[in-house]
């Protein structure tokens, strides 16, 4: 129970009654799925050569960072 602005107190009665729905309310359906498509053939060497070039800049960028982080800090401390 709570208190209500007006200094009365609110009763909470609960959700109001549900009444289920009749038998065979609902129309029976089957779904049929479809024939799944054929996938398009993968070149797996342009995927390799592709995902080892994508790591080559991922690590290049990453050594740029490091390196300017450290920069960074070394100036601050030669300034500071």
């Amino acid at each position: 129970m709570s208190e209500t602005p007006d200094g009365s107190t609110a009763h909470y009665d609960g959700p109001p009654a549900s009444v289920p729905p009749p038998p065979g309310w609902r129309v029976e359906s089957v779904a049929v799925p479809s024939e799944p498509r054929r996938m398009p053939r993968q070149d797996h060497g342009a995927i390799d050569v592709a995902e080892q070039r994508a790591k080559l800049v991922t690590h290049w960028t990453a050594l740029l960072a490091v390196a300017l982080m450290f920069t960074v800090v070394i100036i601050g401390v030669l300034q500071g």
